[in-house]
């Protein structure tokens, strides 16, 4: 099992994260080609851009969440629901409110 930081305190302190190997042949490296397959999979499907006029913003949620939801329906990935329940304040991007 992955060691995760504590939760900060308050919403705006540094949010620490977890140490993530993407060095060739890392799970991370197997889980992102899994994922990029399926976002483009919905990319050039029927509820995609290339059917649909679709803004940028729509473009990458739906090509996120299509990959995102395939990981988690493989058992792949897991949310830990008790962790985001728990923080008082989600960081939305990678450099927001993190550890330097």
């Amino acid at each position: 099992m992955t060691h995760k930081p504590m939760l900060p305190e308050g919403p705006f302190d540094s949010f620490l994260r977890v140490t993530v190997d993407t060095s060739t042949g890392s799970a991370f490296t197997d889980a992102h080609r899994i994922a990029t397959r399926a976002a483009t999979g919905w990319m050039r499907g029927p509820d995609g851009p290339y059917k649909k006029q679709l803004a940028m913003a729509e473009v990458v949620d739906g090509a996120v969440r299509e990959a995102l939801l395939h990981l988690l329906e493989l058992g792949f990935i897991d949310i830990d629901e008790e962790r985001m329940r728990s923080a008082r304040g989600w960081p939305m991007g990678r450099s927001d409110t993190k550890e330097a």
